[in-house]
């Protein structure tokens, strides 16, 4: 069984019960954090599921809402007992910058630290970023106001896919890579530089001819409601809209 878990699901305006966009991908041997705005241990304990799962950790690009929370992470691993090395997959410019980031926290003076293992990303439009038994994952860019990566995880044994649009506006190259995807898990913070809308989001869904549509990335103060009904007016498949802690039945 693999569990797909929401752990945040705010725009970067957040509120006391919506942290920022997060995503967990846990399989049964292997498991994937998707962007670190805040240290995902607290909320995937509250799940029943342990970070000391995660395997590898991909940051989709460097905004502290994606990316702020990964020293966080770091440290309350070491605290937490965690031994095991972590790799961390991101673009080039971002792997760059989070090792500035780490460095900065004094990573390399931490006690009983773990290794990290960094990853850069080739810019291409379906690039492989890793395998293991659970899952493979592959990446393309999409347009935002810094380098950002989609990214798209296909299940090995249940042949199913998600793919999560990062932060961005309408591009070809999004919905090339979610193409026959059974879930698109798409931002909806407004249509605007480097971000779209509910509508935009659907039409992106509807042309990849994803199976269904997962709004998210979303301020705490829009009408949930009019969000999906503007989704609804574009793309005929099912829509939900992310809450934090929701587990994705996909």
């Amino acid at each position: 069984m693999v569990r797909l878990l929401v752990l945040g699901s705010s725009s970067a305006v957040t509120a006391e019960n919506r942290r920022p966009t997060q995503l967990a991908c846990l399989g049964a041997e292997h498991g994937l954090l998707i962007d670190c705005g805040a240290s995902p241990c607290g909320r995937l304990e509250d799940l029943g599921a342990d970070a000391g799962r995660i395997d590898d950790v991909f940051i989709t690009h460097f905004h502290p809402d994606h990316a702020a929370g990964l020293p966080a992470f770091l440290m309350e691993s070491v605290l937490r007992g965690r031994r095991a090395p972590l790799r961390i997959h991101a673009g080039a410019q971002t792997v760059r910058k989070l090792r500035r980031l780490t460095a900065m926290f004094g990573w390399g003076r931490m006690p009983e630290r773990f290794p990290l293992r960094y990853h850069s990303v080739p810019r291409g439009r379906r690039a492989a970023v890793l395998e293991n038994g659970d899952f493979r994952v592959f990446a393309a860019p999409v347009r935002h106001v810094v380098p950002t990566l989609a990214v798209r995880v296909e299940l090995i044994r249940a042949r199913s896919s998600f793919v999560y649009s990062a932060d961005t506006e309408p591009c070809a190259a999004l919905v090339e890579l979610a193409r026959g995807a059974d879930l698109l898990i798409h931002e909806a913070t407004g249509e605007g530089t480097g971000h779209s809308s509910a509508a935009q989001a659907a039409a992106a869904a509807r042309d990849a001819r994803a199976g269904k549509l997962l709004l998210i990335h979303t301020d705490p103060r829009a009408d949930g409601g009019a969000l999906l009904a503007e989704a609804n007016r574009i793309f005929d498949g099912e829509t939900a809209l992310a809450a934090d802690k929701m587990e994705i039945d996909w």
